[in-house]
């Protein structure tokens, strides 16, 4: 199993314990098949908040299961395509009163910006962006009434530089941490918290299994045929083996949810955080021409092996 190794008992010696007056907090969370959102569920069902762990797909729930029965938890998992402005309604209303909103799901499809369709970018804003915005503003309301709670955004070190060949996933997570930045005002006067993780590359499906290519990414009539084998070369051979463990997210969600006065931004993972201090520090030109270096370098790599197996095929 993936997620065999949690780390949870890690995460979650710190129990939210409460005397028999006071109800468990209620956290939805979104996007729990895998990935950060599966690991948070876990950890905190095991650190005793009333977790609510929801997938647009049900049938990949049984990792989920397994994970929470490992850990001696309990969740009440249910479907939610956060696509869907009526299911999210709908969920905001069978679960209320919602204590924490953890915006969690997402969906990547690489290529490049005159490759990717119309129709696949429209998708990735509607999960990555439209659906956390619709989420909180049907979540918000309950929170505004009781004068408490707290939203989660799960964004990305995407949103704070460009990503090549995932121009489009970039944008809606900018979006998203601007959008976390304005309603962090907005709902303060109610005592609703607001917070953007920022995650640099971590072991999740969203970068492994969970990955897609856009329709167009071996289009060979593309100008960008060749530099898309290439980003796809550098994903495999540098980013993908050199990824972080997931849990050190899920395990800083944690200790958001259990801050008195947390942080309006978190970036998370050794590589968001050298990225973010060059941009402070004015080197960001620095960051684009190391990794620029290393990109051309991956196409130039996967040309050669491309053009080696083409004239193997020609021998008889």
């Amino acid at each position: 199993m993936i997620y065999g190794h949690f780390a949870i008992s890690l995460i979650a010696e710190k129990k939210v314990f409460m005397d028999n007056s006071q109800k468990r907090k209620r956290v939805l969370i979104t996007g729990c098949s895998s990935g950060f959102g599966l690991l948070t569920a876990v950890a905190a069902a095991k650190t005793g908040y009333d977790c609510i762990a929801t997938m647009r797909n049900p049938a990949k729930a049984d990792y989920l299961r397994q994970a929470l029965k490992q850990a001696g938890a309990e969740a009440t998992i249910d479907q939610l395509d956060v696509t869907d402005p009526e299911a999210i309604k709908a969920i905001a209303a069978k679960y209320a009163p919602i204590d924490i909103l953890i915006n969690n799901a997402g969906i990547l499809i690489m290529g490049s910006a005159l490759d990717i369709t119309a129709e696949e970018m429209q998708r990735i804003f509607e999960t990555n962006f439209f659906g956390a915005v619709r989420l909180a503003r049907a979540v918000a309301p309950q929170m505004i009434e009781r004068r408490s709670g707290l939203i989660i955004n799960v964004a990305s070190l995407a949103g704070l530089t460009g990503h090549l060949f995932n121009a489009t996933y970039s944008s809606a997570k900018h979006a998203l941490i601007g959008f976390s930045e304005s309603i962090r005002l907005e709902l303060k006067p109610f005592n609703v918290k607001v917070v953007s993780v920022e995650p640099g590359f971590h072991k999740t499906e969203i970068i492994r299994a969970n990955a897609n290519l856009t329709d167009n990414f071996y289009d060979k009539e593309s100008p960008m045929f060749e530099y898309n084998r290439g980003f796809l070369r550098l994903m495999l051979d540098e980013v993908v083996p050199r990824a972080a463990e997931a849990d050190a997210v899920s395990g800083k969600i944690i200790e958001i949810m259990q801050a008195k006065k947390p942080k309006a931004h978190y970036v998370i993972g050794k590589d968001a955080r050298v990225v973010a201090l060059a941009r402070w520090l004015g080197l960001a030109s620095l960051v684009d021409n190391i990794i620029y270096k290393k990109f051309i370098t991956a196409v130039r790599r996967e040309n050669r092996r491309a053009q080696a197996k083409k004239e193997a095929r020609k021998k008889p």
